[in-house]
Protein backbone atom coordinates (compact mmCIF):
# COMPACT_ATOMS: atom_id res chain seq x y z
CA UNK A 1 0.00 0.00 0.00
CA UNK A 2 2.89 2.38 0.75
CA UNK A 3 4.40 1.71 -2.68
CA UNK A 4 0.97 2.32 -4.24
CA UNK A 5 0.74 5.71 -2.50
CA UNK A 6 4.20 6.66 -3.78
CA UNK A 7 3.23 5.66 -7.35
CA UNK A 8 -0.04 7.60 -7.13
CA UNK A 9 1.73 10.70 -5.81
CA UNK A 10 4.29 10.48 -8.60
CA UNK A 11 1.54 10.86 -11.22
CA UNK A 12 1.06 14.48 -10.09
CA UNK A 13 4.73 15.41 -10.40
CA UNK A 14 4.34 16.04 -14.14
CA UNK A 15 0.58 16.29 -14.79
CA UNK A 16 0.97 17.23 -18.49
CA UNK A 17 3.03 14.14 -19.26
CA UNK A 18 0.63 11.99 -17.27
CA UNK A 19 -2.37 13.49 -19.09
CA UNK A 20 -0.81 12.80 -22.50
CA UNK A 21 -0.10 9.17 -21.57
CA UNK A 22 -3.62 8.66 -20.20
CA UNK A 23 -5.14 10.32 -23.29
CA UNK A 24 -3.21 7.97 -25.58
CA UNK A 25 -4.61 4.91 -23.82
CA UNK A 26 -8.09 6.45 -23.71
CA UNK A 27 -8.04 6.99 -27.47
CA UNK A 28 -6.99 3.46 -28.40
CA UNK A 29 -9.45 1.87 -25.93
CA UNK A 30 -12.27 3.94 -27.45
CA UNK A 31 -11.25 2.57 -30.85
CA UNK A 32 -11.23 -0.99 -29.50
CA UNK A 33 -14.67 -0.66 -27.85
CA UNK A 34 -16.12 0.84 -31.04
CA UNK A 35 -14.44 -1.72 -33.34
CA UNK A 36 -15.54 -4.70 -31.23
CA UNK A 37 -19.10 -3.36 -31.10
CA UNK A 38 -19.08 -2.86 -34.86
CA UNK A 39 -17.70 -6.35 -35.56
CA UNK A 40 -20.14 -8.07 -33.21
CA UNK A 41 -23.07 -6.01 -34.52
CA UNK A 42 -22.18 -6.72 -38.13
CA UNK A 43 -21.72 -10.40 -37.31
CA UNK A 44 -25.07 -10.71 -35.56
CA UNK A 45 -27.07 -8.86 -38.23
CA UNK A 46 -25.38 -10.08 -41.40
CA UNK A 47 -24.53 -13.61 -40.35
CA UNK A 48 -28.03 -13.96 -38.91
CA UNK A 49 -29.42 -12.87 -42.27
CA UNK A 50 -27.28 -15.42 -44.11
CA UNK A 51 -28.45 -18.15 -41.73
CA UNK A 52 -32.15 -17.28 -41.94
CA UNK A 53 -32.20 -16.95 -45.72
CA UNK A 54 -29.58 -19.28 -47.16
CA UNK A 55 -27.64 -21.53 -44.81
CA UNK A 56 -29.32 -22.19 -41.47
CA UNK A 57 -26.77 -23.28 -38.89
CA UNK A 58 -26.26 -26.27 -41.15
CA UNK A 59 -27.50 -26.70 -44.70
CA UNK A 60 -28.41 -30.05 -46.27
CA UNK A 61 -28.60 -30.42 -50.05
CA UNK A 62 -27.34 -32.58 -52.86
CA UNK A 63 -23.65 -32.00 -53.49
CA UNK A 64 -24.31 -31.50 -57.20
CA UNK A 65 -26.97 -28.89 -56.40
CA UNK A 66 -24.50 -26.86 -54.34
CA UNK A 67 -22.08 -26.81 -57.28
CA UNK A 68 -24.75 -25.52 -59.68
CA UNK A 69 -26.75 -23.42 -57.24
CA UNK A 70 -26.32 -20.16 -59.15
CA UNK A 71 -28.36 -21.72 -61.99
CA UNK A 72 -31.19 -22.63 -59.55
CA UNK A 73 -31.54 -26.16 -60.93
CA UNK A 74 -34.47 -28.43 -60.08
CA UNK A 75 -32.68 -31.64 -61.12
CA UNK A 76 -30.85 -32.27 -57.84
CA UNK A 77 -33.40 -32.24 -55.06
CA UNK A 78 -33.66 -33.63 -51.55
CA UNK A 79 -36.18 -36.47 -51.80
CA UNK A 80 -35.47 -38.22 -48.51
CA UNK A 81 -33.63 -41.40 -47.60
CA UNK A 82 -33.66 -43.81 -50.55
CA UNK A 83 -36.29 -41.65 -52.24
CA UNK A 84 -38.84 -42.09 -49.43
CA UNK A 85 -39.73 -38.39 -49.49
CA UNK A 86 -38.43 -35.18 -47.94
CA UNK A 87 -41.24 -34.87 -45.36
CA UNK A 88 -40.43 -38.21 -43.76
CA UNK A 89 -36.75 -37.31 -43.73
CA UNK A 90 -37.51 -33.98 -42.03
CA UNK A 91 -39.50 -35.79 -39.34
CA UNK A 92 -36.54 -38.07 -38.63
CA UNK A 93 -34.07 -35.17 -38.57
CA UNK A 94 -36.23 -33.30 -36.05
CA UNK A 95 -35.80 -36.22 -33.66
CA UNK A 96 -32.05 -35.58 -33.41
CA UNK A 97 -31.09 -34.13 -30.04
CA UNK A 98 -29.41 -30.93 -31.24
CA UNK A 99 -31.99 -30.05 -33.90
CA UNK A 100 -34.29 -27.18 -32.93
CA UNK A 101 -35.82 -26.25 -36.27
CA UNK A 102 -35.86 -27.51 -39.87
CA UNK A 103 -36.89 -25.18 -42.71
CA UNK A 104 -37.54 -26.88 -46.08
CA UNK A 105 -36.99 -24.61 -49.08
CA UNK A 106 -37.49 -24.78 -52.85
CA UNK A 107 -35.59 -22.11 -54.79
CA UNK A 108 -36.30 -21.52 -58.47
CA UNK A 109 -35.94 -18.85 -61.12
CA UNK A 110 -38.84 -16.78 -62.38
CA UNK A 111 -39.49 -13.68 -64.45
CA UNK A 112 -42.18 -11.19 -65.32
CA UNK A 113 -42.69 -9.03 -68.39
CA UNK A 114 -42.60 -5.29 -67.62
CA UNK A 115 -42.88 -2.86 -70.55
CA UNK A 116 -41.57 -5.46 -73.03
CA UNK A 117 -38.64 -6.26 -70.73
CA UNK A 118 -38.16 -9.41 -68.68
CA UNK A 119 -37.51 -8.81 -64.99
CA UNK A 120 -35.69 -11.78 -63.42
CA UNK A 121 -36.26 -12.86 -59.84
CA UNK A 122 -35.94 -15.77 -57.42
CA UNK A 123 -38.90 -17.62 -55.99
CA UNK A 124 -38.65 -19.51 -52.69
CA UNK A 125 -41.18 -22.10 -51.60
CA UNK A 126 -41.48 -22.06 -47.80
CA UNK A 127 -43.47 -23.89 -45.16
CA UNK A 128 -45.64 -21.07 -43.70
CA UNK A 129 -46.07 -22.69 -40.27
CA UNK A 130 -42.39 -23.46 -39.80
CA UNK A 131 -41.37 -20.00 -41.02
CA UNK A 132 -43.73 -18.37 -38.53
CA UNK A 133 -42.17 -20.39 -35.71
CA UNK A 134 -38.61 -19.51 -36.74
CA UNK A 135 -39.39 -15.87 -37.49
CA UNK A 136 -36.56 -15.15 -39.95
CA UNK A 137 -38.59 -14.30 -43.04
CA UNK A 138 -41.87 -13.77 -41.19
CA UNK A 139 -40.24 -11.20 -38.91
CA UNK A 140 -39.42 -8.93 -41.87
CA UNK A 141 -43.02 -8.64 -43.13
CA UNK A 142 -43.83 -4.92 -43.02
CA UNK A 143 -47.29 -5.09 -44.59
CA UNK A 144 -49.81 -7.87 -45.03
CA UNK A 145 -48.94 -11.42 -44.01
CA UNK A 146 -47.07 -14.58 -44.93
CA UNK A 147 -48.59 -16.59 -47.82
CA UNK A 148 -50.66 -19.43 -46.36
CA UNK A 149 -51.89 -21.47 -49.31
CA UNK A 150 -52.77 -21.40 -52.98
CA UNK A 151 -51.46 -18.71 -55.29
CA UNK A 152 -50.39 -16.23 -52.61
CA UNK A 153 -46.96 -14.62 -52.52
CA UNK A 154 -44.88 -12.45 -50.23
CA UNK A 155 -42.74 -10.04 -52.27
CA UNK A 156 -39.61 -8.08 -51.41
CA UNK A 157 -40.30 -4.36 -51.17
CA UNK A 158 -37.76 -3.39 -53.84
CA UNK A 159 -38.96 -6.11 -56.21
CA UNK A 160 -42.57 -4.97 -55.81
CA UNK A 161 -41.52 -1.43 -56.74
CA UNK A 162 -39.60 -2.70 -59.76
CA UNK A 163 -42.75 -4.50 -60.93
CA UNK A 164 -44.78 -1.31 -60.32
CA UNK A 165 -47.22 -3.32 -58.21
CA UNK A 166 -48.77 -3.03 -54.75
CA UNK A 167 -50.51 -5.04 -52.04
CA UNK A 168 -53.47 -7.02 -53.34
CA UNK A 169 -52.36 -6.85 -56.98
CA UNK A 170 -52.35 -9.96 -59.16
CA UNK A 171 -49.09 -10.69 -60.98
CA UNK A 172 -48.43 -13.26 -63.71
CA UNK A 173 -45.00 -14.88 -63.43
CA UNK A 174 -43.14 -17.11 -65.89
CA UNK A 175 -40.98 -20.01 -64.71
CA UNK A 176 -39.55 -23.38 -65.78
CA UNK A 177 -40.69 -26.53 -64.01
CA UNK A 178 -38.64 -29.63 -63.20
CA UNK A 179 -39.11 -30.86 -66.78
CA UNK A 180 -37.75 -27.61 -68.29
CA UNK A 181 -41.19 -26.61 -69.54
CA UNK A 182 -41.95 -22.88 -69.55
CA UNK A 183 -45.10 -22.16 -67.60
CA UNK A 184 -46.99 -19.19 -66.24
CA UNK A 185 -49.14 -18.60 -63.18
CA UNK A 186 -50.94 -15.65 -61.65
CA UNK A 187 -50.35 -14.85 -57.99
CA UNK A 188 -51.89 -12.44 -55.50
CA UNK A 189 -49.56 -10.24 -53.43
CA UNK A 190 -50.60 -10.80 -49.79
CA UNK A 191 -47.50 -9.43 -48.06
CA UNK A 192 -44.44 -7.21 -48.43
CA UNK A 193 -41.06 -8.07 -46.94
CA UNK A 194 -38.27 -5.62 -46.14
CA UNK A 195 -35.13 -7.42 -44.99
CA UNK A 196 -32.98 -4.29 -45.18
CA UNK A 197 -30.62 -5.51 -47.91
CA UNK A 198 -31.04 -5.03 -51.64
CA UNK A 199 -29.86 -8.57 -52.43
CA UNK A 200 -33.10 -9.89 -50.90
CA UNK A 201 -35.55 -7.03 -51.21
CA UNK A 202 -34.99 -6.44 -54.93
CA UNK A 203 -35.03 -10.03 -56.18
CA UNK A 204 -36.92 -12.48 -53.92
CA UNK A 205 -40.54 -13.50 -53.50
CA UNK A 206 -41.99 -16.30 -51.34
CA UNK A 207 -44.87 -18.72 -51.82
CA UNK A 208 -46.28 -21.75 -49.94
CA UNK A 209 -44.14 -24.88 -50.22
CA UNK A 210 -47.05 -27.04 -51.41
CA UNK A 211 -47.85 -24.53 -54.16
CA UNK A 212 -44.22 -24.54 -55.30
CA UNK A 213 -44.16 -28.34 -55.39
CA UNK A 214 -47.35 -28.54 -57.40
CA UNK A 215 -46.43 -25.94 -60.01
CA UNK A 216 -42.83 -27.18 -60.43
CA UNK A 217 -43.77 -30.88 -60.54
CA UNK A 218 -41.71 -31.68 -57.46
CA UNK A 219 -43.80 -34.11 -55.45
CA UNK A 220 -42.36 -34.72 -51.96
CA UNK A 221 -39.10 -32.87 -52.69
CA UNK A 222 -37.19 -29.70 -51.76
CA UNK A 223 -33.99 -28.15 -53.05
CA UNK A 224 -32.43 -27.80 -49.59
CA UNK A 225 -33.02 -27.93 -45.86
CA UNK A 226 -31.96 -25.20 -43.43
CA UNK A 227 -31.35 -26.86 -40.06
CA UNK A 228 -30.96 -24.93 -36.81
CA UNK A 229 -29.53 -25.88 -33.43
CA UNK A 230 -29.93 -23.84 -30.22
CA UNK A 231 -27.07 -21.58 -31.36
CA UNK A 232 -24.59 -21.08 -34.18
CA UNK A 233 -21.78 -22.38 -31.97
CA UNK A 234 -23.29 -25.87 -32.08
CA UNK A 235 -23.15 -26.03 -35.88
CA UNK A 236 -20.04 -28.30 -36.11
CA UNK A 237 -21.55 -30.82 -33.67
CA UNK A 238 -24.87 -30.66 -35.52
CA UNK A 239 -23.04 -31.29 -38.78
CA UNK A 240 -21.45 -34.42 -37.31
CA UNK A 241 -24.86 -35.68 -36.11
CA UNK A 242 -26.41 -35.17 -39.54
CA UNK A 243 -23.55 -36.83 -41.37
CA UNK A 244 -23.92 -39.85 -39.07
CA UNK A 245 -27.66 -39.84 -39.72
CA UNK A 246 -27.19 -39.74 -43.50
CA UNK A 247 -24.50 -42.42 -43.44
CA UNK A 248 -26.82 -44.71 -41.50
CA UNK A 249 -29.56 -44.08 -44.07
CA UNK A 250 -27.28 -44.73 -47.03
CA UNK A 251 -27.79 -41.20 -48.39
CA UNK A 252 -24.30 -40.39 -49.65
CA UNK A 253 -25.62 -38.05 -52.36
CA UNK A 254 -26.31 -35.35 -49.78
CA UNK A 255 -23.84 -32.80 -48.45
CA UNK A 256 -24.02 -31.13 -45.03
CA UNK A 257 -22.39 -27.68 -44.88
CA UNK A 258 -21.83 -25.51 -41.80
CA UNK A 259 -22.98 -21.90 -42.22
CA UNK A 260 -19.53 -20.31 -41.97
CA UNK A 261 -18.17 -22.55 -44.72
CA UNK A 262 -21.04 -22.14 -47.15
CA UNK A 263 -20.08 -18.88 -48.84
CA UNK A 264 -16.65 -17.38 -49.69
CA UNK A 265 -17.55 -13.98 -48.27
CA UNK A 266 -18.86 -15.42 -44.99
CA UNK A 267 -15.85 -17.72 -44.70
CA UNK A 268 -13.45 -14.84 -45.32
CA UNK A 269 -15.22 -12.52 -42.90
CA UNK A 270 -15.37 -15.24 -40.26
CA UNK A 271 -11.61 -15.78 -40.54
CA UNK A 272 -10.96 -12.02 -40.35
CA UNK A 273 -13.13 -11.77 -37.24
CA UNK A 274 -11.02 -14.50 -35.67
CA UNK A 275 -7.81 -12.45 -35.90
CA UNK A 276 -9.31 -9.15 -34.81
CA UNK A 277 -8.34 -9.73 -31.17
CA UNK A 278 -4.71 -9.50 -32.28
CA UNK A 279 -5.49 -6.22 -34.03
CA UNK A 280 -7.07 -4.87 -30.83
CA UNK A 281 -3.92 -5.77 -28.87
CA UNK A 282 -1.76 -3.97 -31.44
CA UNK A 283 -3.97 -0.88 -31.17
CA UNK A 284 -3.56 -0.76 -27.40
CA UNK A 285 0.15 -1.45 -27.74
CA UNK A 286 0.41 1.69 -29.87
CA UNK A 287 -1.02 3.69 -26.99
CA UNK A 288 1.16 1.84 -24.50
CA UNK A 289 4.25 3.06 -26.37
CA UNK A 290 3.47 6.55 -25.06
CA UNK A 291 3.48 5.22 -21.49
CA UNK A 292 6.71 3.27 -22.10
CA UNK A 293 8.33 6.46 -23.40
CA UNK A 294 7.02 8.44 -20.43
CA UNK A 295 8.31 5.87 -17.93
CA UNK A 296 11.69 5.74 -19.65
CA UNK A 297 11.97 9.52 -19.34
CA UNK A 298 10.88 9.33 -15.71
CA UNK A 299 13.54 6.73 -14.93
CA UNK A 300 16.23 8.98 -16.44
CA UNK A 301 14.97 12.04 -14.60
CA UNK A 302 14.80 10.23 -11.28
CA UNK A 303 18.17 8.49 -11.45
CA UNK A 304 19.32 10.22 -8.27
CA UNK A 305 16.05 9.44 -6.56
CA UNK A 306 16.36 5.77 -7.52
CA UNK A 307 19.92 5.74 -6.15
CA UNK A 308 18.74 7.35 -2.91
CA UNK A 309 15.89 4.80 -2.57
CA UNK A 310 18.37 1.97 -3.00
CA UNK A 311 20.84 3.53 -0.56
CA UNK A 312 18.09 3.77 2.05
CA UNK A 313 17.54 0.00 1.76
CA UNK A 314 14.64 -0.23 -0.70
CA UNK A 315 15.02 -3.46 -2.61
CA UNK A 316 15.20 -3.63 -6.40
CA UNK A 317 11.86 -5.38 -6.70
CA UNK A 318 10.22 -2.64 -4.60
CA UNK A 319 11.67 0.04 -6.89
CA UNK A 320 10.37 -1.97 -9.83
CA UNK A 321 6.90 -2.12 -8.23
CA UNK A 322 6.80 1.67 -7.83
CA UNK A 323 7.43 2.34 -11.52
CA UNK A 324 5.29 -0.61 -12.59
CA UNK A 325 2.39 0.69 -10.49
CA UNK A 326 2.88 4.21 -11.83
CA UNK A 327 2.57 3.03 -15.44
CA UNK A 328 -0.27 0.64 -14.65
CA UNK A 329 -2.24 3.39 -12.91
CA UNK A 330 -2.00 5.49 -16.06
CA UNK A 331 -3.23 2.45 -18.01
CA UNK A 332 -6.15 1.93 -15.64
CA UNK A 333 -7.20 5.58 -15.80
CA UNK A 334 -6.93 5.65 -19.59
CA UNK A 335 -8.76 2.33 -20.00
CA UNK A 336 -11.59 3.42 -17.70
CA UNK A 337 -12.06 6.69 -19.57
CA UNK A 338 -11.85 4.85 -22.90
CA UNK A 339 -14.47 2.30 -21.88
CA UNK A 340 -16.84 5.01 -20.60
CA UNK A 341 -16.54 7.22 -23.69
CA UNK A 342 -16.43 4.27 -26.09
CA UNK A 343 -19.42 2.73 -24.34
CA UNK A 344 -21.46 5.93 -24.75
CA UNK A 345 -20.58 6.11 -28.47
CA UNK A 346 -21.35 2.41 -28.98
CA UNK A 347 -24.67 2.73 -27.14
CA UNK A 348 -25.66 5.65 -29.35
CA UNK A 349 -24.95 3.79 -32.60
CA UNK A 350 -26.59 0.62 -31.28
CA UNK A 351 -29.81 2.65 -31.32
CA UNK A 352 -29.32 5.13 -34.17
CA UNK A 353 -27.30 2.89 -36.51
CA UNK A 354 -24.38 3.86 -38.69
CA UNK A 355 -25.46 4.28 -42.32
CA UNK A 356 -22.85 4.05 -45.08
CA UNK A 357 -24.35 4.91 -48.46
CA UNK A 358 -21.39 3.68 -50.51
CA UNK A 359 -21.49 0.35 -48.72
CA UNK A 360 -25.17 0.02 -49.54
CA UNK A 361 -24.32 0.35 -53.23
CA UNK A 362 -21.41 -2.10 -52.88
CA UNK A 363 -23.52 -4.72 -51.10
CA UNK A 364 -26.15 -4.44 -53.83
CA UNK A 365 -23.60 -4.81 -56.64
CA UNK A 366 -21.94 -7.83 -54.97
CA UNK A 367 -25.28 -9.25 -53.77
CA UNK A 368 -24.09 -9.40 -50.15
CA UNK A 369 -26.61 -9.91 -47.36
CA UNK A 370 -25.40 -6.90 -45.39
CA UNK A 371 -27.59 -4.06 -44.20
CA UNK A 372 -26.37 -0.57 -45.18
CA UNK A 373 -27.18 0.58 -41.64
CA UNK A 374 -24.81 -1.01 -39.11
CA UNK A 375 -26.16 -1.33 -35.59
CA UNK A 376 -23.30 -1.72 -33.15
CA UNK A 377 -23.61 -4.30 -30.40
CA UNK A 378 -23.68 -2.73 -26.94
CA UNK A 379 -23.08 -5.26 -24.19
CA UNK A 380 -21.24 -5.61 -20.90
CA UNK A 381 -18.88 -8.25 -22.30
CA UNK A 382 -17.44 -5.80 -24.84
CA UNK A 383 -16.79 -3.20 -22.13
CA UNK A 384 -15.23 -5.68 -19.69
CA UNK A 385 -13.01 -7.29 -22.36
CA UNK A 386 -11.85 -3.90 -23.67
CA UNK A 387 -11.09 -2.68 -20.14
CA UNK A 388 -9.17 -5.83 -19.26
CA UNK A 389 -7.32 -5.77 -22.57
CA UNK A 390 -6.24 -2.17 -22.03
CA UNK A 391 -5.04 -2.71 -18.46
CA UNK A 392 -3.22 -5.99 -19.17
CA UNK A 393 -1.39 -4.79 -22.30
CA UNK A 394 -0.32 -1.54 -20.62
CA UNK A 395 0.77 -3.35 -17.45
CA UNK A 396 2.92 -5.78 -19.43
CA UNK A 397 4.40 -2.88 -21.41
CA UNK A 398 5.51 -1.21 -18.18
CA UNK A 399 7.64 -4.15 -17.11
CA UNK A 400 10.69 -3.17 -19.17
CA UNK A 401 11.20 0.43 -17.93
CA UNK A 402 10.33 -0.71 -14.37
CA UNK A 403 12.86 -3.54 -14.61
CA UNK A 404 15.44 -1.08 -15.95
CA UNK A 405 14.95 1.16 -12.91
CA UNK A 406 15.21 -1.80 -10.53
CA UNK A 407 18.57 -2.88 -11.94
CA UNK A 408 20.27 0.43 -11.23
CA UNK A 409 23.04 0.21 -8.63
CA UNK A 410 22.53 2.87 -5.91
CA UNK A 411 26.19 3.97 -5.88
CA UNK A 412 26.39 4.27 -9.66
CA UNK A 413 23.09 6.14 -9.80
CA UNK A 414 24.22 8.67 -7.24
CA UNK A 415 27.64 8.95 -8.85
CA UNK A 416 26.02 9.50 -12.28
CA UNK A 417 24.07 12.46 -10.91
CA UNK A 418 27.08 14.00 -9.21
CA UNK A 419 28.95 13.88 -12.52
Amino acid sequence: MQLFKIAWRNLNRNPVRTAIAVLAITTVVIIVVFARGLMVGLTESSFGMYMDNHFGHVRLAQEEYLKRETLLPLDYTVDGLEGAGADEMITEIEKLERVQQVLPRISFGAMVSIDDELLRMVGVGVDPEREQQHGGVAGDVIEGRMPASGNEILVGKGLLERMDADMGDRITLLFSDAYQSLRGRTFEVVGIREAGTAALDNSYFYLPLNTAREMLWLEDEVTDLLIFASGAGEAPALQADLEEFLTGGGADQYSVVVWNQADPFVEFYYEVAGVMDLVYVLFILMGAIVIISALTMIVRERTAEIGMMGALGLRGRDIMKVFFLEGTLMGILGSLLGVIIGGVITFHYSRAGLYVEDFAVLSEDLELLIEPAFYLAFDLENLVVSLALGIIVVALSCLYPAFKAARMEPVQALHHVEE
